[in-house]
């Protein structure tokens, strides 16, 4: 007896089950025979075995297009199936539907398919319908009647009960935010946490995701993008606020009400609270959503089970622990910031591409986007400004770097999805840092007036000494440094990086602290990052440490500005800048030493006297930076001072003072002036020899320089 074979098998991905058992039904309720994974696959059958007779036992193939269903090899196997059955398409073995939007290329690309993107429920079926009955016109007849035949006894539709359609809203929807028509990049941050919503239980240790960041860079947006993207997927899509207690009870008694229990009118909130999470126990496929979940200790007792749904957080905690699976924002990289701004402004069109901003804008679009540091609120505020002032991306720029800290006080546009401008975004958590932990609060004072980048947790604690009595603590107990990293992580106002051992502050959190200071706390908080990078640079006369001065070098280059900028004029600030400047001379940076070591000079001008000693020294640094590019007639001057001061404190017969002439005796040999050089010499070894011995370094290589240089006078004849 031949077999009879099934109109239709339905080829989907799990993610679009609810669009396959939707178009099943359909189908079967137009009396069209279905087999599709979600009624007809038994549990604990081979799933590869039953793939295989579903599309051998059925005439034709369905392939719900979406763009996770070209990622899986399952599916392609499926719909390869049927397509080489029907290559053409001629005879309608291979059905294509599209439920999300898509690319449909390479073997597909060439075939019609049906589109039921953005389509309602009516729409959609009709077109399904009317499209599947105009293939049938080529298939062969079935002998189906046309009215449902009597009930013959007691037989079970293959389906229990009508399908939501996949395109609709769940009906239990409170989402507060509309979709962000700007929505920008995020996507694999998006692809990521779908892959942990959907693992299945036996394998997520986690079942509950976090995500986590500094406030401002889109947690919340990104939630808000997550529930749009995969509403079809769920039966309930709820949003609770957990900004404090009072503000997770009263969305308890809103779900409470939304959901029509009946212990909604309660007196006793904690009867409200547990019904509620009574109910996500009871059913399925619903996504709850908890927003500026900060206090994880406050929002534990709030959290339902997840066993029969998912549970999203966003937070500014960097460790929510056993509560929830960390899933961290970082800011946005350069093109995704510049997509954001251009589109807010409205200088693209939502879906536009950079290449098609004109190349003035592109330019101030990764000027600004530079500047913010690839923070979205920052972006969004600016393009919001441009929007409603109508003004240029250039001027914004320009305005922009005057007044920074105003132009992130103020919010542009509505603000509906965010009210907040950053600088009133950040300030509760400076506050509540302040109060936890005041240790913490002066810590992240500390590395405002820092480069924002790979701050050395070392550098903290050999320079804590220098930074007030809350850090000094820090430098004899390194625990001490860890609590107060802990409380920042807390609010994501800094990022660790526990390999590299360093620690990294957004550059506007670092603009915004300095600019809640008034003038003298900031000059105060100036000197203290000075002195403590003087204390804790590393010798840069041993190469050996050459790469951790590397690593100090972008933070003392922040002080040398802060010193020009506050006119800095004490001992250490002479000292980092001299030091710094002789590591970038070492490393061959002759134009970044050579500033470093004038302001040293000027610096020790003042406050060691024009006589001193240390001032010979930052002296003959420079003079030897310029001699090393040749430009003798800048460093000679500098020589003949060094010797001055050297010969007047030191006295006529000390090293130091054979070291400044043997270093002149140098310059007038690379000038071919050997006869001024020969008595420098004469001097400086003289001194070495009485002083140190004719065995020492010193000597010797002064010794080597003058038998070089006699050996020049004879070749020329001078000797």
């Amino acid at each position: 007896m031949d077999k009879v074979l099934k109109d239709f098998f339905i080829s989907y991905r799990g993610l679009d089950q609810p669009w396959a058992e939707w178009i099943a039904y359909q189908l079967e309720e137009a009396n069209y025979s279905v087999v599709i994974q979600a009624w007809d696959f038994q549990p604990g059958s081979s799933f590869i075995h039953a793939m295989d007779k579903a599309t051998r036992e059925a005439q034709r193939t369905i392939a719900v297009l979406s763009p996770d269903y070209f990622a899986s090899p399952y599916t392609t196997v499926e719909w390869q199936a049927a397509y080489h059955k029907d290559p053409t398409g001629q005879q309608g073995f291979l059905l294509p539907i599209r439920v999300r939007p898509c690319q449909v290329e390479g073997l597909l690309g060439p075939l019609v398919y049906i589109d039921l993107v953005d389509l309602d429920e009516a729409e959609a079926k009709e077109k399904l319908l009317r499209e599947v009955h105009r293939h049938d016109q080529d298939q062969p007849k079935r002998a189906k009647p046309p009215q449902a035949p009597g009930f013959p006894g007691k037989v079970q539709h293959s389906v229990a009960e009508p399908q939501t359609f996949p395109g609709a809203f769940p009906a239990l929807w409170n989402m507060p935010f509309r979709r962000n028509p700007f929505f920008t990049g995020r996507e694999e941050l998006l692809k990521h946490l779908r892959e942990n919503l959907t693992t299945t239980k036996a394998a997520a240790l986690v079942q509950a995701q976090a995500i986590s960041g500094l406030g401002g860079i889109g947690k919340t947006q990104t939630a808000v993008e997550y529930a749009y993207r995969y509403y079809h997927t769920y039966h309930t899509i709820l949003w609770m606020n957990a900004a404090a207690r009072d503000a997770l009870i009263t969305s308890y008694v809103e779900l409470a009400a939304l959901l029509a229990l009946p212990e909604q009118q309660e007196q006793d909130q904690k009867k409200i609270v547990a019904a509620v999470k009574r109910w996500f126990t009871t059913h399925d496929r619903w996504l709850l959503i908890v927003d500026n979940a900060d206090d994880l200790s406050l929002v534990e007792e709030f959290l339902p089970a997840a066993d029969h749904g998912n549970l999203l957080l966003t937070t500014r905690a960097a460790a929510p622990g056993t509560l929830a699976q960390r899933i961290e924002v970082e800011k946005m990289d350069l093109e995704e910031s510049m997509l954001l701004l251009l589109r807010r402004a409205r200088v693209l069109a939502p879906g536009g591409t950079i290449d098609q901003a004109s190349a003035t804008d592109r330019a101030a679009a990764e000027a600004l986007a530079r500047e913010m540091d690839g923070l979205p609120l920052a972006l969004d505020q600016a393009g919001a400004y441009i929007e409603e002032t109508q003004s240029r991306l250039s001027t914004y720029l320009q305005q922009y770097r005057q007044r920074q800290v105003r132009f992130l006080q103020r919010r542009g546009g509505s603000g509906t999805e965010h009210p907040e401008p950053v600088a009133k975004t950040w300030s509760l958590s400076f506050e509540k840092v302040e109060l936890l932990d005041p240790v913490a609060a002066d810590l992240l004072r500390f590395c405002a007036f820092l480069a924002p980048d790979a701050i050395p947790e070392q550098l903290i604690l050999d320079g804590a000494s220098e930074l007030g009595l809350r850090l000094q603590a820090i430098a004899a107990d390194a625990s001490l440094l860890d609590e107060a990293i802990g409380t920042l992580l807390r609010y994501s106002l800094v990022k660790r990086q526990p390999d590299e051992q360093t620690i990294v502050v957004h550059r506007l959190v670092q603009a915004i602290l300095k600019t809640s200071m008034d003038a003298a706390t900031q000059q105060a908080w100036a000197e203290n990052t000075v002195r403590a990078l003087n204390r804790a640079f590393p010798d840069e006369t041993d190469y050996r440490n050459w790469s951790r001065c590397q690593q100090y070098l972008p933070h003392a280059q922040a002080c040398a500005l802060f010193i020009d900028q506050w006119q800095l004029t004490f001992p250490e600030a002479g000292r980092l800048l001299n030091e710094v400047g002789y590591y970038l001379y070492y490393r061959a940076q002759y134009g970044e030493a050579e500033p470093l070591y004038r302001r040293a000079i000027s610096i020790g001008e003042k406050t060691l006297g024009p006589e001193h000693p240390n001032l010979a020294t930052r002296l003959n640094n420079l003079a030897g930076l310029y001699q090393d590019q040749g430009k003798y007639a800048e460093a000679e001057p500098l020589y003949q001072r060094a010797i001055a001061i050297d010969e007047q404190v030191l006295g006529p017969e000390h090293p130091g003072l054979a070291t400044d002439l043997n270093n002149l005796a140098l310059l007038y040999q690379d000038q071919g002036k050997y006869a001024e050089a020969e008595p420098l010499y004469r001097r400086s070894l003289g001194i070495f020899e009485k002083v140190l011995g004719k065995g020492h370094p010193s000597t010797e290589r002064v010794r080597a320089n003058y038998a070089a240089l006699q050996e020049k006078m004879k070749q020329k004849g001078e000797g």
